[in-house]
């Protein structure tokens, strides 16, 4: 029991660290910014995951490469959210100089785990049904 307990208390501890550090980040931030951080990160994100995701696509003309094809699509795009939330939070910093001070790994890294897992949920129920 005292092995439970102290993972349940890592996990309200890290819970309310990212509470309080996204609080931070959204109380310095201006709408504006944050647009301009969203659409510069998709935007950066799809120049650089679009050469791999092209090849990947390409070769699906091979029969037998399919399944080793559809998962390494899955694990670029789940590579490609990681990315986004990086560059985000890397925009944010340059256009707030007063973020700085602010540590930021912990907001992206449970955001990125977060959609990760939903990309990665969404993936396996289109990999099960196409093969």
């Amino acid at each position: 029991m005292k092995g439970l307990k102290h993972i349940a208390d890592k996990i309200y501890n890290g819970y309310r660290r990212y509470i309080v550090l996204n609080k931070r980040v959204n109380d310095k931030v201006v709408v504006k910014s944050m647009i301009k951080a969203v659409f510069g990160s998709l935007l950066i994100t799809i120049i650089i995951v679009l050469i791999p995701v092209l090849i990947i696509i390409n070769m699906f003309i091979y029969a037998k490469l399919t399944l080793f094809l559809a998962i390494l699509l899955l694990v670029v795009i789940m590579g490609a959210v990681f990315l986004y939330f990086n560059f985000y939070y890397v925009l944010l910093k340059n256009y707030h100089p007063r973020l700085e001070d602010v540590n930021y790994r912990i907001p992206q890294l449970v955001e990125s785990i977060f959609i990760a897992i939903i990309v990665l949920l969404i993936g396996i129920i289109v990999i099960s049904t196409i093969l």
